[in-house]
């Protein structure tokens, strides 16, 4: 599907499918891609098995052993899978807001993971993820603990994967969270 005129015809006849015969099709794609199967476990999963699901990759990544290592392609696939698993419409945002903590904070491994996706991991992150956690604080009363978050992350930035969460904070942050935020960013700087 090189063109979005293929993916569209493509899409309308897959459409009109008997279900089970679309059902039957994602279960053999789920035998025979990891990826498909994580997508597949995501659809039919409900928003705490995804939760779930989703803590579970993360430790997935950041808890891998000689006999249970993941290549960086497949770590770029895991991450952007578990972000289909978190829905800002139905997650609690301080929830979520934690779980896109722990998502970040797998930067150091993906990044050491590959040195040819540097471009594709930076996009998971800067842009992908970054959506995802704009979603959970612009949902989030409490300011503060969105601030908190932010800070917390961007005080471990070593691979600058996280920099945009603080660059573009104005689109999730009221202009008084946002002084709290360069209040703790002057704060640190200076002390």
């Amino acid at each position: 599907m090189d063109t979005y005129e293929e993916y569209n015809r493509i899409r309308g006849i897959l459409i009109t499918l008997e279900v089970g015969k679309l059902a039957d099709a994602l279960m053999t794609l789920a035998l025979e891609s990891h990826s498909a199967q994580r997508l597949v476990r995501t659809l039919a999963s409900t928003t705490e098995e995804n939760i779930e699901l989703f803590k579970e990759t993360i430790h997935d990544i950041t808890h891998q052993t000689r006999r249970r290592s993941f290549s960086g392609e497949m770590i770029l696939e895991m991450l952007t899978r578990s972000l289909e698993m978190l829905d800002p419409s139905i997650v609690e945002p301080k929830l979520g807001l934690e779980l896109m903590a722990s998502f970040y904070e797998t930067d150091s491994v993906a990044i050491n993971s590959s040195t040819e996706l540097d471009y594709e991991f930076e996009m998971v992150y800067s842009s992908n993820g970054f959506e995802k956690f704009a979603e959970f604080a612009r949902k989030c009363p409490d300011s503060d603990f969105v601030v908190q978050v932010v800070k917390r992350l961007v005080a471990d930035d070593d691979y600058s994967m996280r920099t945009k969460l603080l660059d573009e904070a104005s689109s999730f942050l009221s202009e008084a969270a946002l002084a709290k935020l360069g209040a703790g960013r002057t704060a640190n700087v200076g002390g």
